[in-house]
């Protein structure tokens, strides 16, 4: 099941549950119970379309087993309990507080996290190496031209369950999906990425095996529904901060596409070369022309500088948020369709410290956009939304220099003076200085 992602931080809550299938299929009513238990023919129906769909073999066996929701929520909540703590949970979150992102009388408890559980149909765990369908409410709508295809698959619901999750297996033994997320720990941003085109691959592999073909056409018609979805989830989660919920549905909906995006250029050789090569960040799942026809990588940020002046100040996060997460900050604070989450697309990299003294919060936040205008357009901008989700007593001060915009916000920022000059000395911008104004 992996790490923990949310206000934790925003991608931590994210990594626990990444590998769970939200839904069987993108054109599902939520009516009905999942149609039972596949039997032996059946399973081994599925897992030769998933085989032959991919081009891969499995190369050991992957225990399945069926679950209720409580049995599930229980397995979660063990996860959860394993994997972090209240006081984690809580600094996490006066993190997002601090930013916009999260709103200010938010609380998130474990069972909070755990509850997530009741909204996956199914998930394959790369530390147990084992599936587990969930008894839970769906049922699939299938358009009239694939019914005829499924005849062999009476148990849809289960079977599209069960081809989801059989891929992530697919993944795992082929491509060691677990080693590679772990290579992006405390980098959210391109974890999410990772993460994208893990479930995007598996969201299409196990819509396949429902409609029984794979080509540009069924691809096609699967992306046009896409969105279908995300409103059901996401009223499946209301009360729920949109920096938990959407990073968890836009794996599956922006990663689809992005893979999709892949198969249409070099069919499933094209998806496999993502494994090898996956895409960096966010910002190019949600643009692919960035990653397939002009490859522009986030730029690396290092922040350093001013640990000799906090050095009484304890670091409890460190990470990078990226272009999704900095798009949804925007839009809590100004509106779901402001113009400006324009201003979120120029991002070209972030690094983000968060410090802890007490019960007092300080976030230190060095982002580079692509020009000094946009960093501009940020500053101002970003100016605007401290001055509204915050306190008129919290302190912050931000300063640009050319593309780079550096935030300070809570009690640390009142010493900005004192280390403002090293910060801007010591820190790096794909390793190189920042240059002086």
């Amino acid at each position: 099941m992996g790490e923990i992602l949310g206000g934790i931080r925003p991608g931590r809550f994210i990594a626990i549950i990444a590998s769970a299938c939200v839904v069987v299929a993108f054109f599902c009513k939520l009516a009905a119970a999942q149609d039972g238990v596949l039997s032996g023919s059946e399973a081994a129906v599925v897992k030769a379309r998933v085989e032959k769909i991919r081009g891969l073999k499995l190369t050991a066996n992957v225990p399945v087993s069926y679950l209720s929701v409580a049995e599930t929520e229980s397995r979660f909540r063990t996860e959860f309990a394993r994997e972090t703590s209240q006081a984690e949970i809580d600094a996490g979150v006066d993190e997002g507080k601090l930013i916009g992102l999260y709103p200010p009388d938010m609380k998130i408890e474990r069972k909070d996290l755990a509850d997530m559980a009741l909204e996956l149909a199914g998930f394959y765990d790369p530390r147990q190496k084992d599936i587990v369908v969930i008894d839970r409410p769906i049922a699939v709508a299938l358009p009239e031209r694939y019914r005829s295809t499924v005849t062999e698959l009476k148990k849809l619901e289960t079977a599209g369950t069960l081809g989801h999750e059989l891929t992530h297996a697919l993944q795992d033994q082929h491509f060691d999906i677990e080693a590679a997320q772990k290579k992006f720990k405390g980098d959210t941003d391109h974890e999410l990425a990772y993460k994208a085109i893990v479930e995007g691959d598996a969201t299409l592999s196990g819509f396949s095996v429902v409609t029984g073909r794979v080509d540009d056409q069924t691809i096609d018609y699967f992306d046009t529904h896409l969105q279908d979805i995300v409103p059901i989830f996401m009223g499946r989660t209301e009360g729920k901060p949109r920096a938990m919920t959407y990073p968890f549905i836009f794996q599956y909906t922006e990663g689809a596409r992005f893979v999709a995006e892949a198969y249409h250029r070099k069919r499933w050789d094209g998806v496999n070369a993502l494994f090898t090569g996956p895409p960096l960040s966010t910002q190019q799942i949600m643009h692919p022309e960035l990653y397939f026809d002009h490859p522009t990588p986030a730029k690396t940020v290092m922040l350093a500088g001013y640990e000799k002046v906090l050095r009484d100040w304890k670091k409890v996060d460190e990470d990078t948020l990226g272009e999704l997460m900095l798009k949804i900050m925007i839009e809590r604070t100004m509106g779901e369709q402001t113009p400006y989450v324009e201003a979120a697309a120029k991002w070209a990299g972030d690094r983000i410290v968060a410090l802890q003294k007490g019960k007092s919060m300080t976030v230190l936040w060095m982002l580079t956009f692509r020009n000094a205008g946009c960093a501009d357009n940020f500053n101002q901008l970003y100016s605007g939304i401290l001055d509204k989700v915050l306190p008129a007593t919290t302190a912050r001060k931000i300063e640009q220099r050319g593309p780079a915009v550096f935030v300070m916000i809570g009690d640390g920022a009142i010493r900005y003076h004192e280390f403002l000059p090293e910060v801007w000395r010591q820190s790096r911008i794909d390793n190189a200085p920042i240059e002086a104004p």
